[in-house]
């Protein structure tokens, strides 16, 4: 369980009880509802316009927080549904699929002072999450809400995901091509495409709607150890056990191109404008006298070059394999995003793609850097063998703060914001999400929207008070969930007794080596693969424990969230993949199939891809 601070003692708790029986009673004179209000007056809107009621208004304790507030509003949706259903005479498709708990927020909007200059709507709100006492009436906003013990308080709710992703239940494909075993898989950005590394010394993308082999792409020394799409898909970066970083260029990313479409075939007018130019230059290099032959391309020849596999480009410098790879955000850098890789030689090379130059070292550590991660406040963090977790500027490469807490060798790290960051510009449909309109950062251009549409989606999905936090897994069989390290001032972490040098939950419960963790998509919740067999739930805001998911056999190598957060997937060791239930926190459904270890596993939008030992790619879908 996650560490727990003491409790007070009699006197301090004795003392705290005096103040606020104080502050409840001078509240009271002025006939405004105070934090020891044992019940008020609620009524729950939908959020929007129109603010539909849910059901009539009702008495609740002052000290309801936002998860009692999810629980009535998903009873009292569910006991709609059930009247609607006897006078439409038509039973729901998916009852089962609309009886599931839907996450949702709350807030209480404040009203805008007459006079006052225009406030943007999230600072028109008090966010309930603790509790309607600690959130809403406590709050030094709330004078401005004027209530009295007697009035209705208005909770506005709106759900945290648009969208359901339907749980695989079957194998559809069966995918052969890799001599060797899958040691790593990465779905795009779009979910359309996966690239997978392998132990034969190759990669290879594999188109996921069609569930095809898309492209070969060689030219490894060694074994290709991680893979990482950038946030417009426009290129594949891929590192090895020789310390080299491929960079693969999709084949056509003009016009705003993505998935199979940048990635598969050329067209024909684009062969002739390759081979146009390639003489042109033969011409310039022989000189003005030269005329070489026109020769016309063979069918068999166009069709070669029609179907070859993107072209890559090597970056050497690493003196040992590749252990992570992490592209610069989009909202950051939408033009040119630079490329970050860390090694076993312990540095992290920060890379300017375009010129294939490195721009600078990150040298800090004393053993092998294991993650890198490139976060959305300008920042890179860097996980160690040598206990550390660091903080570096992305602009200076300069460091900003070393994390020192744990007893051995760190292996995972994650952040909050993985997400939003790996899919960059694209919404759950997989194209280019529309910022909101008349927003100052909004463009014409290519890149301009991308940009636009990439910082749009991130600043929804740090708002709130929900600021960027890392969360890392050791061998020393616990977790560490960190303070906002650039944002709010760390004012997360004051509020909670940490610093940002200092952590804010110990989260205890593994009972040997932590190997894989990540944040679900809304930031909600941490799930945590260890080698005792075992997949672990936390809190993502406090590192509260929740649950253990049983079931695996053998080590639990990687986890992953599907894009609602609502489903959990999960690969091990015992050749099978399991899909968990976040409801019931108990196995939904066993995934078999494989005949050896399952070393990766990912959603790619509503499907699911796991590859190991057995040299095979299988997708599973609904």
């Amino acid at each position: 369980m996650a560490t727990l601070v003491p409790p007070r003692s009699a006197k301090r708790q004795r003392l705290a009880n005096a103040a606020a029986d104080k502050a409840a009673a001078a509240m009271a004179d002025a006939g405004q509802l105070g934090p020891a209000a044992e019940t008020l007056v609620v009524q729950l809107r939908s959020a929007g316009a129109d603010g539909v009621p849910l059901g009539p208004a009702i008495s609740l304790p002052a000290a309801t927080g936002q998860r009692e507030l999810e629980m009535l509003v998903n009873q009292l949706r569910r006991q709609a549904r059930a009247e609607r259903r006897p006078r439409s005479g038509d039973a729901d498709e998916d009852d089962d699929d609309a009886d599931e708990d839907l996450p949702f927020a709350f807030h209480v909007a404040l009203p805008e002072a007459p006079g006052a200059a225009a406030t943007s709507a999230a600072n028109m709100r008090l966010q309930i999450s603790k509790s309607i006492a600690d959130d809403v009436l406590n709050a030094a906003a709330a004078k401005r809400l004027g209530l009295s013990s007697e009035d209705t308080l208005s909770i506005v709710f709106e759900p945290q995901a648009v969208f359901r992703v339907r749980p695989v239940t079957r194998c559809t494909s069966t995918l052969s091509g890799h001599a060797s075993p899958i040691l790593c898989s990465s779905s795009s950005p779009t979910g359309t495409l996966l690239a997978t590394g392998a132990g034969d010394k190759t990669a290879r993308i594999w188109d996921v709607e069609s569930e095809m082999p898309l492209h070969t792409l060689a030219g490894h020394r060694g074994w290709v150890l991680c893979a990482e799409w950038e946030g417009r898909e426009r290129r594949l970066a891929t590192g090895d056990m020789e310390g080299d970083v491929w960079v693969w260029d999709a084949l056509d990313s003009s016009e705003g191109k993505t998935g199979r479409r940048a990635w598969g075939v050329k067209s024909a007018k684009t062969i002739d404008e390759e081979r146009a130019a390639a003489t042109a230059t033969q011409d310039a290099a022989d000189g003005a006298e030269a005329t070489p032959a026109k020769t016309k391309m063979t069918v068999a020849e166009k069709r070669a070059a029609r179907h070859a596999a993107p072209q890559g480009k090597v970056l050497k410098g690493h003196t040992k394999w590749i252990t992570s790879l992490s592209w610069e955000p989009i909202h950051s850098n939408a033009a040119a995003p630079r490329l970050a890789s860390s090694s076993k030689d312990g540095t992290v090379k920060v890379w300017n793609v375009s010129t294939r130059l490195c721009e600078f070292t990150l040298g800090g550590h004393s053993a092998s850097v294991n993650v890198v991660r490139w976060g959305g406040e300008g920042a890179i963090y860097t996980a160690s063998s040598d206990r550390t977790v660091k903080v570096w500027d992305a602009a200076s490469g300069k460091l900003i703060r070393t994390l020192n807490e744990h007893a051995h060798w760190v292996n995972t790290l994650a952040l909050s914001t993985d997400f939003v960051l790996r899919t960059g510009p694209f919404d759950h449909h997989g194209k280019l999400a529309k910022p909101a309109p008349g927003a100052p950062d909004a463009a014409t251009d290519a890149d301009g929207a991308a940009k636009a549409s990439a910082l749009a989606r991130y600043r929804a999905a740090t708002a709130g008070q929900r600021f960027e936090q890392a969360i890392s897994g050791s061998d020393d069989h616990t977790l560490f969930l960190w303070a906002p390290q650039i944002s709010g001032d760390v004012s997360l972490g004051a509020a909670g007794g940490a610093t940002p040098k200092k952590s804010l939950a110990r989260l205890t419960g593994h009972q040997k080596t932590v190997n894989h963790v990540c944040f679900s998509p809304d930031g909600r919740l941490v799930a945590s693969a260890g080698f005792d067999n075992a997949v672990k739930l936390w809190d993502a805001r406090t590192g509260r424990f929740i649950a253990t998911l049983r079931g695996h056999v053998a080590n639990v190598y990687r986890v992953d969230w599907s894009a609602d957060s609502r489903l959990l997937v999960s690969a091990s060791k015992d050749s099978t993949v399991k899909l968990w239930d976040l409801r019931t926190f108990k196995l939904r459904i066993d995934l078999p199939g494989h005949s050896d270890e399952v070393y990766c596993v990912s959603f790619a939008a509503d499907k699911v891809v796991s590859g190991g030992r057995d040299k095979t790619l299988k997708i599973w879908r609904n």
